[in-house]
């Protein structure tokens, strides 16, 4: 199978993924209720909801610029181009814009059109995206202990939902059976991997460690470019303020949707369903679509006692807002740039085929 013929396959997996937890997010909804409430928001507050959603991320590209600042010189100083952050940002916003069609794929397409604007080494600008995916990574683990405090109140709550069903199921499955189980993956994988090293070996392709190899070298780059970067300050400032205002995107749609007073939501709530959201994203759904719904509505119905029909049109008012606004954004700035999307794609499989080679 060939790599395009297995990225094909992810995609559509992907999809498939999406369109069943959209389902399981929506199922039960009363759909003339939630889309009453949708109908009654206070659309005004789109406005500053946009403003405040390009300012994170404006303030990310600034951190990317910051990383790529950090890099040696010989890997910068090429044509003598450096990246400015609007440069960043266009690169950025694109790099989403792609990530609705194609999970994943929005990071190696910013980093080919920025490597494409500036000379850059794809493989150094890349390193720098493993260094903000390090920072995020990093933050969000944190978060995630902070809405653990936040919801120890909680704390049976989640256990009923979340933690009793699950060693329920596993206290069902006999210790001998569950011993066997886990054998027998491991002999499976086992196998599969002797088997794809035969084959590599037969065939002359890259083996498995080759094709690990600028995954691992990616990310022995950026962690020195973050050891280096002579910015720690203005780092840790950026990282700051991007999440402070990623909260503020997930408070304002409480303030259009009316929920604020009925339900007496604070930002700090607004906090804990961004993180929980953010956890929903990271599953590989386009765009976050479907996995972000299902955790944000089961958050706000089970955790804040927001009714369903309520929660379910937060999510979609939240969701549908930034896609709209994510899409046109990428697309704005690649007509800006004189690209078009057949050159962008041409870029990102490239780069994409590259880094597996």
């Amino acid at each position: 199978m060939s790599p395009r013929q297995r990225s094909l396959i992810a995609q559509i997996a992907s999809f498939v993924l999406a369109g069943v937890l959209l389902y399981l997010s929506l199922r039960g909804v009363d759909f003339g209720a939630m889309l009453g409430a949708l109908r009654r928001a206070d659309y005004r507050w789109l406005v500053p909801l946009a403003g405040v959603a390009l300012f994170s991320h404006w303030l990310r590209a600034w951190r990317w610029q910051v990383l790529i600042r950090a890099l040696p010189d010989e890997e910068t100083a090429s044509d003598g181009r450096p990246p400015t952050t609007g440069g960043a940002f266009s690169s950025l916003m694109i790099g989403y814009m792609v990530n609705y069609a194609a999970p994943r794929l929005g990071e190696i397409a910013r980093t080919a059109n920025l490597s494409a604007r500036t000379h850059i080494g794809f493989s150094s600008l890349f390193g720098t995206v493993v260094v903000e995916r390090i920072l995020d990574v990093i933050v969000l683990a944190l978060a995630l202990a902070s809405v653990f405090v936040l919801l120890i109140d909680r704390a049976a709550t989640i256990d009923r939902l979340f933690l009793t069903p699950l060693t329920e199921q596993l206290g069902r499955i006999p210790a001998i059976a569950l011993g066997a189980g886990i054998a027998v993956v491991a002999i499976l994988v086992l196998l599969l991997y002797r088997t794809m090293l035969r084959r590599d070996a037969s065939s002359g392709a890259p083996s498995w460690a080759d094709r690990a190899r600028p995954v691992l070298l990616s990310f022995r780059d950026g962690i020195a470019t973050l050891v280096r970067s002579p910015e720690r300050g203005t780092l840790v400032i950026s990282t700051i303020g991007i999440w402070l205002f990623y909260t503020l995107m997930a408070y304002l749609p409480f303030v259009m949707l009316g929920m604020v007073d009925a339900y007496d939501l604070s930002f700090v709530d607004a906090w804990s369903i961004m993180i929980l959201g953010a956890v929903g994203v990271a599953i590989p759904s386009p765009g976050g679509v479907g996995s972000y719904h299902y955790i944000t509505i089961q958050s706000l119905v089970y955790l804040f006692a927001v009714s369903q029909e309520a929660a379910a049109s937060y999510a979609v008012l939240s969701h549908a807002a930034q896609l709209v606004l994510y899409v046109a954004t990428g697309a704005i700035c690649l007509v800006l740039q004189g690209s078009s999307l057949h050159r962008l794609r041409l870029r990102t499989i490239a780069a994409k085929e590259d880094r597996s080679d």
